[in-house]
């Protein structure tokens, strides 16, 4: 058996005091390779051979949202071990600058959410961890930057 590497990037996306999360659509659950549970997600995907993490997450969410973002800094890593591959997903905090949602064929519908719509949200706990982890460190960085001035 063939064993794969790859590398995918995620984007968290805070606009004010919500993030975007994104809803699979069934065609893209049906087509996934990995996770064919799973309703709901960030925008990104998997990078192409020789392209750089932060150009590959521009593309992607380009191509999923048609939003412009600001990439702010790396967030998290998550590896994805199975018998036949390892993914290593890279997930960045990033600002929403411009644009209005554009889904792609891989989702259906999209939410912008606040700290409690998080709490009280059926996402997936490590999903409500992230978000609600994203939201504190914008928080904080703006206390800061707030401070400094």
């Amino acid at each position: 058996m063939k064993h794969d590497y790859s590398i995918a990037v995620k984007g968290i996306i805070v606009r004010e005091d919500q993030v975007l999360v994104l809803h699979r659509s069934p065609a893209e659950m049906k087509a996934s390779f990995l996770n064919k549970r799973e309703k709901w997600d960030l925008p990104g995907g998997g990078l192409h051979y020789n392209e750089r993490c932060e150009e590959g997450l521009r593309r992607e969410i380009t191509e999923e949202t048609s939003l412009q973002i600001e990439i702010l800094r790396p967030f998290s890593t998550y590896d994805v071990l199975k018998s036949f591959v390892h993914l290593c997903i890279i997930t960045y905090l990033c600002r929403y600058e411009a644009g209005d949602v554009v889904l792609s064929k891989e989702h259906d519908k999209y939410h912008w959410m606040n700290r409690q719509q998080i709490l009280e949200s059926t996402l997936p706990r490590w999903m409500r961890y992230q978000l609600l982890e994203a939201l504190d460190a914008v928080q904080t960085e703006k206390r800061n930057k707030d401070r400094q001035v």
